[in-house]
């Protein structure tokens, strides 16, 4: 590359990531001087204390009547029921109060036997009970990435066009290795055809700079491999190529140290510095193999494995993913160790809560799929680890934790049904719920809920009070409902996650037309 090249395309509007950087010093070498070098430190200074943004997705739609959007019926699946089919209710198999499905209370929040096991974060966490997902599994996990606005699924991707994660990187990732990291695949619920989905459509990984676009995290082994890779690659050509841009580096590039790109290039000095000393921090030989955090994690060699699935006569599908406690705490390590700032995480099997059941089948077991060891497996407990890991590792010498500057949001595409028309008595269904925990997360609260009668989402106002229009507890409609009133979906959890993390909706890159949950904040 020639000088006035490199210089060219450094001073471009285009923010090169810290990655662009990397691969031109595994082709270069580390263009500058003791001075240059010392002014890309101090542009690192003023980049301000990281932020990082988590979704927790438990994909194939989890029994929110049982969860977080909880509600009280009888259970006719014990036998008994006065009912036609078609108006029967059938809950799981868990014993009754006062012949009702028990709805538990801690502090402000209802909850049903399914979130028993994540009680200890109700105090760090604002559940939105009014909520809905979709009855559509692939399209209402895009919505869950990419927001709602009018979107072609099979649709060539366009330009403006973000996913939730790739908006949060775009803002927060120029500086940072691998800022985006998920652990999911558009294609693997098996529901659809790969040969009709193109590169480009669908879920699209190279929307944005190509600092945000997507990484698959894959599994621990592939993640130190490739680590490996760049670190093994980051110091060929050093010595003949070091000194190749420095006469005028000073002046022509560091004119705007505070620049994007200056942040990026003085990450990438770092992490190259990290890479090549084999001193570092970020050493693949070691990643996610600390005992004490495996234990904590309570990592086995199987949760290691990644699983695929045969569904509707599709060849059998994978998402290249470990088990979420493994996920979990690759996350930490990547956050902590400066590596990556943002993850989607989500559970390895596919459509491994998508609990389709039978009414005869139901009525022999006197009771609904019980997902609750799939909700603590997947979901409570790796959770729990990993918030009492953030809440207790400092960010530097800031004194803020990185629970305080993160973001975790817990979602499914869809709800399940309780009752049926035909055979299928635990269907997709769009009642559902959603939360959010973090620093600047309202904690110890509650928002919405379902009608015991209309089994639907009450609307809410937007302070999150429900509409008054509607009876707080049967969920019926008295009178004219309140213009300003809504049901919560996709686009809102969208454009919240990235709110709390700072980012206000005119700055939100994407598409998305949701509005913030402004009564989930602090």
């Amino acid at each position: 590359m020639k000088r006035r090249d490199f210089l060219a395309g450094v001073g471009g509007s285009y923010a090169l990531g810290m990655l662009d950087w990397m691969g031109y010093f595994r082709r270069n070498g580390v263009p500058g001087t003791a001075k240059s070098l010392g002014l890309a430190e101090a542009a690192a200074q003023v980049v301000g204390q990281p932020r990082f943004l988590i979704y927790w997705f438990c994909e194939g739609g989890w029994d929110g009547y049982s969860m977080l959007n909880p509600v009280a019926t009888r259970n006719d699946a014990l036998g008994g029921a006065t009912a036609p089919p078609i108006d029967q209710i059938y809950r799981p198999n868990v014993p009754l109060q006062n012949g009702l499905y028990p709805v538990s209370t801690q502090g402000n929040i209802r909850y049903g036997h399914l979130a028993a096991g994540g009680t200890s974060l109700f105090n760090d966490m604002a559940i939105v009970s009014s909520h809905h997902g979709g009855t559509f599994h692939s399209g209402s996990r895009l919505q869950y990435h990419m927001g709602t606005y009018d979107m072609s699924f099979s649709g060539k991707r366009l330009p403006d066009e973000r996913s939730v994660m790739q908006a949060f990187c775009e803002a927060y990732g120029s500086a940072t290795f691998m800022p985006h990291i998920s652990w999911h695949n558009w294609l693997s619920d098996g529901e659809l055809a790969a040969a009709d989905y193109p590169e480009g459509t669908g879920y699209y990984e190279k929307l944005g700079p190509s600092y945000a676009n997507t990484i698959y995290g894959n599994t621990p082994a592939v993640m130190r491999q490739r680590i490996a890779s760049v670190a093994a690659a980051s110091g060929a050509g050093r010595d003949k190529e070091i000194h190749k841009f420095v006469d005028n580096l000073n002046t022509n590039f560091l004119k705007d140290k505070n620049g994007a790109s200056t942040k990026a290039f003085a990450a990438a000095v770092q992490a190259h510095t990290l890479l090549v000393s084999g001193g570092a921090t970020l050493n693949p030989s070691t990643l996610f193999t600390d005992a004490t955090l495996r234990g904590e994690f309570n990592v086995q060699t199987a949760d290691e494995q990644t699983s695929a699935t045969s569904v509707n006569g599709n060849p059998a599908r994978s998402k290249n993913s470990p088990n979420t406690n493994v996920q979990a705490l690759m996350a930490y390590e990547l956050m902590t160790k400066g590596a990556s700032i943002a993850f989607w995480i989500e559970s390895r099997s596919v459509r491994g809560f998508d609990s389709h059941a039978s009414r005869a089948g139901v009525l022999q077991n006197k009771g609904q799929y019980d997902q609750k060891k799939n909700i603590d497996t997947n979901l409570w407990t790796p959770l729990q680890a990993l918030v009492a890991r953030l809440k207790n590792t400092q960010i530097g010498s800031t004194g803020k934790s990185y629970f305080d500057n993160t973001t975790i949001v817990l979602a499914s595409e869809m709800g399940r049904s309780m009752s049926g028309g035909d055979d299928d008595v635990c269907q997709h269904w769009n009642p559902s719920s959603v939360a959010f925990l973090g620093g600047l997360v309202k904690g110890g609260t509650q928002f919405g809920r379902v009608g015991t009668t209309s089994l639907d989402a009450i609307p809410t106002m937007p302070d999150g009070t429900l509409d008054p229009a509607f009876d707080p507890v049967t969920g019926q409609l008295n009178g004219t409902k309140s213009p300003n009133s809504f049901v919560s979906d996709a686009g809102h959890v969208y454009a919240t996650a990235l709110d709390l993390t700072g980012i206000a909706k005119a700055n939100q890159k994407g598409k998305n037309k949701g509005t913030p949950l402004a009564f989930v904040k602090k």
